[in-house]
């Protein structure tokens, strides 16, 4: 049944002043266990035979003052066109591999300065669904600590805070995918800013570094403007944007975007020229 309530202006406010108050402070009290909690690594690769299994370990520390709870559970995760991770539920991705892994322990508990390491086992099945890459996150995850067995007597009641996570990223690349190719797929230019359009056309993680150079045709000198490294899984998309650095002088530059995708002994590169008009012209 919903109650319908009429205030002045200056009582609503108040209460929604008091409310926010409420809540930030509910915040603020979990961003600060949070940040004094820590797991490592932040990712796990994996390069397991199919029908074979294989173990890695994440090590979590609880450097706050109070006894803290969590649970480890796994789910799935991609990436869109700009490199931000889209996390979902285990098996809504077509490359999981979160039903695949196990973690030892899965629920424990952390006094104030101690450690605890989890197992983490991948086991993979011997089908040709074990023949592609594939990948998954580990969420390591706060819960309220048990009240020492002063409950009610109706079994145990874990309480989960989705919102303080700690994610670990999980790759698994068989041995038999060493298809390692990144292609350049479009080159754009548009209002100061290049747009490097990217593709994993392998089947292998690719850790890619792109930056672009810009040669004045009247002049040959080159600056060059690059970017943090980043990952691309396979099969997917990533377009990465470059602005044009404000002290480049107006003229006709011939520019070269280059992909490197770790191959020692190829780069992808795609190559356009553009007019940089006078600042303040038209």
């Amino acid at each position: 049944m919903i109650k319908n309530m009429k205030l002045n202006a200056k009582d609503f406010r108040l209460m929604r002043i008091a409310s926010i108050m409420l809540l930030l402070l509910a915040f603020f009290a979990w961003d600060s266990v949070a940040q004094k909690i820590s797991t490592s690594p932040t990712r796990i690769n994996y390069k397991v035979t199919p029908g074979g299994s294989g173990t890695s370990r994440i090590t979590v520390a609880n450097n706050s003052a109070d006894r803290q709870g969590f649970q480890v559970t796994f789910g799935d995760f991609s990436a869109n066109v700009a490199g931000k991770s889209q996390f979902s539920a285990q098996g809504t991705q077509s490359r999981s591999c979160a039903s695949w892994l196990t973690a030892t322990p899965a629920v424990f508990e952390l006094e104030p300065g101690e450690n605890q390491e989890i197992s983490v086992l991948m086991d993979v099945p011997a089908d040709s669904a074990a023949l592609i890459a594939r990948w998954a996150v580990a969420y390591v995850q706060l819960r309220a600590p048990e009240n020492d067995g002063q409950g009610s007597g109706e079994g145990l009641k874990v309480q989960v805070n989705q919102s303080y996570r700690f994610g670990v990223y999980i790759f698994q690349t068989p041995p038999s995918a060493t298809d390692s190719r990144g292609e350049i797929t479009g080159l754009d230019f548009e209002e100061n800013k290049f747009t490097v359009k990217m593709k994993n056309a392998g089947e292998t993680f690719l850790r890619c570094n792109s930056y672009i150079e810009l040669t004045s045709l009247s002049t040959g000198e080159t600056k060059r403007v690059t970017t943090r490294g980043f990952t691309m899984l396979p099969a997917l998309n990533r377009n990465t944007v470059f602005n044009i650095p404000p002290d480049i002088p107006p003229g006709r530059y011939s520019v070269l975007a280059v992909m490197d995708y770790g191959n020692r002994d190829e780069v992808e590169a795609a190559e356009m020229e553009i007019l940089i008009p006078q600042r303040g012209n038209n």
